[in-house]
């Protein structure tokens, strides 16, 4: 049996450290959230404005997607031997710096002072910092709140993160967009300070009491691990199906709504919104306060996305398709945190970041495959990608139900107590 005494000099966490401790890992999520939406807002006219063409600007963003999906399991598991928090700091720091190296790029390209190739490497580059070093820091992040969740309260605990990263995400542009009335690169600037000042009170307030000889080792998670390959084509079929409306939606109010292009950018970010709001319901309610199991979170939220897509593809209105993209966003903010927790469940403690890390790897996997597919689908008619993805939706809908680990994906209701939670066992799972 593992000892609970902490290791030499480390002292035991009490209950308000804990809180302090997850409320800094969701103030850092939001902030992620917040820089992800910021460089998809304020990118695209300054992108046009140094000579980078749509899929110039689509392939910075698939580069470094590439790279997470890549490096992220790999931190994940270094994170399950030499602990969570330095690879969280890393992770930070990660993103504050291709941020402010990004911004400053860019502003080299307004500038004139770099052009055509060299800046376009710049960029990529640039950009990749986050996909190589910033993935460090969610999976150590989510390992960090399940260390510290009962099995029962996995799924809520981890979608607190997916929830936080959300509602960061629906604050981006509005941010920028205040950034932007300073300078148009003071958005990346400000999102990089956030950064670091997150990352500084992480490193000053973080506790991790479990240190890296606490941690067995000679135990490596890997892609084809059987206790995770329902849960990994799980999660990429659902991002395949999540990216596609957020890919395409925009040509469809305009190709087949018969907005302009003037009058689309309202209309589409109604539809985005109410899918952002009901992704973040899901999470915080459904999720949240009814406690379903992983199992049933997977087999509802395929249902709610056949019924959101074939709501789009079969409307030529501007409610229909809302209320699609709100049955979609339902169903994905109740798959995302499902998938992550069973695959978090499927494994032993000292395995919870090559887990997680794997499962966000089979999400990202999704935004990196489906562009390809869905705008070449998208030439021959708008309707053609949301009958690839209602198809999709019903295979995941018919597979979930048939497989036996999906089935099993339910959090016993007593457990254990974390390790770094017995010094108080009256407090809640995660605080």
């Amino acid at each position: 049996m593992t000892s609970t005494a902490p290791p030499p000099g480390a002292g035991a966490t009490t209950a308000t450290q804990r809180r302090i401790a997850i409320a800094l890992l969701l103030v850092g999520a939001v902030c992620a959230g917040m820089g992800q939406t910021i460089v998809f807002s304020v990118l695209p006219p300054l992108a046009r404005e140094i000579g980078l063409s749509n899929f110039q600007v689509g392939a910075i963003f698939a580069v470094s997607a590439t790279a997470w999906v890549f490096t992220g399991p790999i931190w994940g598991r270094m994170s399950d031997h030499k602990g969570r928090k330095p690879f969280i700091l890393i992770g930070m720091i990660g993103y504050a710096l291709s941020m402010a190296l990004f911004g400053g790029s860019i502003m080299l390209g307004l500038a004139g002072a770099l052009s055509g190739l060299p800046l376009y490497v710049l960029l990529v580059a640039m950009r990749s910092i986050y996909g190589l070093v910033g993935s460090a820091g969610p999976p150590a992040a989510q390992a960090y709140i399940a260390d510290r969740t009962s099995k029962h309260d996995r799924t809520a605990g981890i979608a607190s993160f997916s929830a936080a990263f959300g509602f960061g995400a629906m604050l981006g542009p509005g941010f920028g967009a205040a950034a932007s009335l300073l300078g148009r690169i003071v958005p990346f600037f400000a999102a990089s300070a956030l950064g670091f000042v997150m990352m500084l009170a992480v490193f000053a307030f973080l506790p991790e009491r479990t240190g890296p000889t606490q941690r067995k080792h000679g135990k490596r998670v890997k892609l084809g691990d059987e206790r995770l390959t329902s849960f990994l084509i799980t999660a990429l079929t659902f991002s395949v199906i999540n990216a596609i409306p957020i890919q395409t939606i925009a040509f469809y109010f305009i190709d087949r709504l018969g907005y302009s292009t003037v009058e689309a950018p309202a209309y589409v970010s109604i539809g985005l919104t109410a899918g952002a709001m009901a992704s973040l319901f899901a999470q915080l309610v459904i999720v949240q306060r009814l406690r379903l199991s992983p199992a049933r979170l997977m087999r509802i939220a395929p249902a709610l996305m056949i019924a959101g897509h074939l709501t789009i593809l079969l409307s030529d209105h501007l409610w229909p398709v809302v209320l699609g993209m709100v049955a979609s966003g339902l169903g994905s903010g109740m798959a995302f945190p499902a998938v992550t927790a069973a695959a978090s469940l499927a494994v032993e403690p000292d395995e919870q970041g090559g887990a997680i890390s794997l499962a966000g790897a089979a999400t990202a996997s999704g935004f990196i495959v489906s562009p390809a597919i869905a705008f070449w689908l998208y030439a021959h008619t708008p309707q053609a990608p949301f009958i690839l993805s209602t198809t999709l939706a019903m295979f995941l809908l018919v597979f979930v139900w048939r497989s036996r680990k999906v089935g099993a994906a339910i959090a016993p209701h007593a457990d254990d107590v974390p390790e770094e939670a017995t010094s108080e066992p009256a407090a809640a799972p995660y605080q």
